[in-house]
């Protein structure tokens, strides 16, 4: 009796399953009971940066097309490239050579954070959903336990660092991911994928993001590698409208259905078409990933950029052109115009403007070398020229925040990053930090 028992009992439960496993497969299907929540953020200025303000107005008709409400979308920007003196195209902004407007077609670009409002203070606030900036009339994230978010950032970057326009502090990567980790402690997402475009941008995510809290990350670069400029239009913008990681990523976004394509195909796209060729010389960047990489591997990028079906721009992949180094794009532009210009004057004038820029470098190389070399106790040669490990993350900040504050403003003397390096070492003897 027991056997037959036993017998009987595993019928009934291959009964039960089978008589169940469709409305199990069905449960899986249905739409995710949270909200999603978009976050993007242009921490730039200048006309020489038109193309990182570009790309966030593009990615913000991207997930406004694929449905994502605008009440569930947060926008940083500068705002001063549309009205700029140097835009032939007033109220126009481009993200690709002879394209459309991105600025208010189809939808106006919302204003939430502009001007002197786009800093790292408000950034992490918008994030952390900060009770302040909310009192203050600001729109903060409202994400709770159940919500997806999804965060792109846009900008200048060294090492374990982002640059904001306003001078005052720089985005470390400690603080960036000590808020991410903030954010998992008081259940402000199910899920939260972060799109980072700066030089360098690896370095933010590499050694500090955790791969248990439910955060992926995806980087335009490695660390220490230089990040690149896309779409030159210098016959009518004179700059660069783009940059090459998010020249990629839209594409891929505006051509395919978001709801079959896992962020890990995406992130496979991102790697598949980092490499381009110009003047017959092969170039690449190389996109990154980090944190918990299971998130890429099971959900979808509509799942963080929005479901509808959108209109497909075009089918094939699209192919950038014109690129130029982020960090050195004023060399690299002066140097295109002496080589294709005839005319002698011009010539001349561009010339100038090459002895000018080379000459400066050269001071502050000057300025970094006497420096250095002033400090007692310091290896001036590893100093300047040496790679050390980064272990005193606080001092390293306070140093790079006081030269951005007094000395050089990294985000509009982007030459001056490559000297971080320089802090590294001061930063091992706690008792520079104490000099500023």
């Amino acid at each position: 009796m027991k056997l037959l028992d036993m017998k009987g009992f595993i019928i009934f439960t291959l009964l039960f399953v089978a008589a169940n496993a469709v409305p199990f497969l069905d449960k899986l299907r249905e739409p995710h009971a949270g909200k999603t929540w978009v976050v993007l953020a242009a921490s730039s200025e200048g006309w020489d940066n038109y193309g990182m303000e570009a790309d966030v107005y593009h990615a913000y008709q991207v997930v406004r097309k694929h449905g994502i409400p605008d009440e569930n979308i947060i926008v940083m920007h500068y705002d001063d490239i549309a009205h700029h003196k140097s835009n032939p195209t007033p109220g126009v902004v481009v993200n690709r050579v002879n394209g459309t407007d991105v600025y208010k077609t189809p939808y106006e670009v919302p204003k939430h954070y502009t001007g002197k409002e786009v800093t790292v203070e408000n950034f992490l606030g918008i994030l952390k959903g900060d009770p302040k900036l909310e009192k203050a009339g600001k729109k903060v994230l409202k994400s709770g336990p159940n919500d997806r978010v999804f965060v792109h950032l846009n900008d200048h970057g060294g090492d374990e660092v982002v640059f904001f326009p306003n001078f005052e502090t720089t985005l470390s990567a400690k603080d960036l991911n000590d808020a991410l980790i903030e954010m998992h402690k008081q259940n402000k997402f199910a899920q939260l994928v972060f799109y980072l475009a700066a030089c360098e941008a690896g370095s933010m995510f590499a050694k500090l993001l955790p791969n248990d809290i439910n955060v992926y990350a995806i980087t335009a670069t490695k660390p220490g590698e230089l990040g690149w400029k896309a779409e030159s239009d210098h016959g009518t913008y004179d700059t660069w409208v783009a940059t090459f990681f998010t020249v990629v990523w839209l594409d891929d976004s505006e051509k395919s259905d978001l709801t079959k394509e896992l962020i890990s195909g995406q992130y496979d796209y991102f790697v598949e078409h980092n490499n381009f060729t110009m003047d017959g010389s092969h170039y690449s960047q190389h996109a990154q990933q980090y944190g918990d990489l299971s998130i890429a591997a099971k959900q979808h990028v509509s799942d963080y950029q929005g479901d509808k079906k959108a209109p497909k721009v075009h089918s094939g992949a699209y192919k950038p052109s014109g690129f130029a180094p982020i960090r050195g794009s004023q060399l690299f532009k002066l140097q295109s115009l002496i080589k294709n210009t005839n005319d002698a004057d011009q010539k001349s004038q561009y010339v100038s403007q090459l002895n000018a820029l080379l000459n400066n470098r050269q001071v502050l190389d000057k300025q970094i070398d006497e420096y250095v070399r002033q400090l007692p106790a310091i290896d001036a040669n590893i100093a300047l020229n040496g790679k050390l490990e980064l272990n005193n993350r606080d001092c390293y900040k306070k140093l790079i925040d006081t030269f951005n504050q007094k000395c050089y403003g990294f985000s509009k003397n982007t030459y001056a990053i490559n000297k971080l390096g320089s802090y590294y070492i001061e930063s091992q003897q706690y008792k520079y930090c104490n000099m500023y």
